[in-house]
């Protein structure tokens, strides 16, 4: 019974030990920084189609 103590014991994280790799490999600061790239890139798209579309419109309008 005591091995079987002594194994858990060795398989136990300790809570500095955590917070260092938790630091390290912070994924929801990097998810949120590709997130944030993402979103940024998608309403620079989206302005760029609402201005296709605008001027589709407008030169639409000129040859009527």
């Amino acid at each position: 019974m005591e091995e079987f103590r002594e194994r858990i014991e060795d398989y136990k994280t300790s809570t500095s030990e955590l917070d260092k790799v938790l630091v390290e490999y912070d994924i929801d600061a990097g998810l949120e920084q590709e997130f944030d790239t993402l979103c940024k890139a998608l309403i620079q798209l989206e302005i760029k189609y609402q201005s296709l579309l605008n001027s589709r419109r407008f030169l639409k309008d000129a040859t009527t």
